[in-house]
């Protein structure tokens, strides 16, 4: 056995002998509630409760907007899905604990929870269709200065981890072009769509032509970004474009108490 060989077992061993040690002297906290959490999880039995009543409450499967029951008809897209997207997908409505996840995930460098949120976004039987065909996965493109400046983009990640489960490749196909302001500052569905103005660009269009590709942001609420980035892949003759999300927002502020 060689000597990194010998290191690399030698520390492995050492770190199973430490864990119980360590979760003694350092129990695992919810990153949502704060209290005790199984050892190895970010979150507790009792969020992880209250994130599944997200993950799996009735949702369209073309639109991904939520449902008053399965397979009722929906009354956002009215059975015609968001243009120009063949389906969206989405683990669950931006609602606590899942919002409160997304906000530690963006607000304090958490990114190792995206994957962990990622890999959750998987299992759903709605993701798992949209990448089912998938060829190329984009995420949405951070300008290169918030980019440097955060560190990291989570939509990349997230990227990431889908593309681990599928046959799919993910692509920077799509670049941020121009500093835009925060969409969450706008709340106007017209004035995003203003910022996103010329804010996409496409240096590898041949990524794009007669591919399957499935767009993948944190966030989304009035679908100005994605529909906009869409609208720039579509300009390259995909042979369609798909979205996934981690988290779909009511566009009207409302927390969707109207269905």
């Amino acid at each position: 056995m060689s000597l990194p060989a010998i290191f690399q077992q030698t520390g492995r061993k050492l770190a199973a002998v430490a864990a119980p040690l360590i979760e003694f002297c350092y129990p695992a906290s919810c990153c949502i509630c704060s209290l005790s959490a199984p050892a190895g999880d970010r979150w507790c039995t009792a969020c992880d409760g209250e994130l599944a009543k997200l993950q799996f409450a009735p949702a369209c499967a073309i639109c991904a907007m939520p449902l008053s029951e399965h397979l009722a008809p929906c009354p956002y897209c009215q059975g015609k899905g968001l243009r120009p997207f063949r389906r969206v997908a989405r683990l669950g409505i931006f609602s606590s604990p899942l919002k409160d996840l997304v906000h530690r995930v963006k607000y304090s460098s958490d990114w190792p929870l995206a994957e962990k949120l990622a890999e959750r976004l998987a299992e759903q039987d709605t993701v798992q269709a949209a990448l089912q065909d998938a060829d190329v996965i984009i995420p949405v493109p951070l300008f290169w200065r918030r980019h440097a400046s955060r560190g990291f983009n989570q939509a990349e990640i997230i990227a990431r981890v889908l593309a681990r489960r599928s046959n799919a490749k993910v692509k920077h196909a799509v670049v941020r072009l121009r500093d835009t302001p925060t969409q969450t500052a706008l709340h106007k569905r017209s004035h995003r769509l203003e910022n996103l103005k010329n804010a996409f660009g496409t240096p590898d269009p041949e990524a794009i032509r007669g591919k399957h590709v499935v767009l993948v942001d944190d966030v989304v609420t009035t679908a100005a970004t994605l529909q906009t980035m869409a609208r720039e892949v579509r300009r390259h003759e995909p042979a369609s474009v798909s979205a996934v999300v981690l988290a779909i927002a009511d566009p009207k502020g409302r927390a969707f108490e109207v269905i």
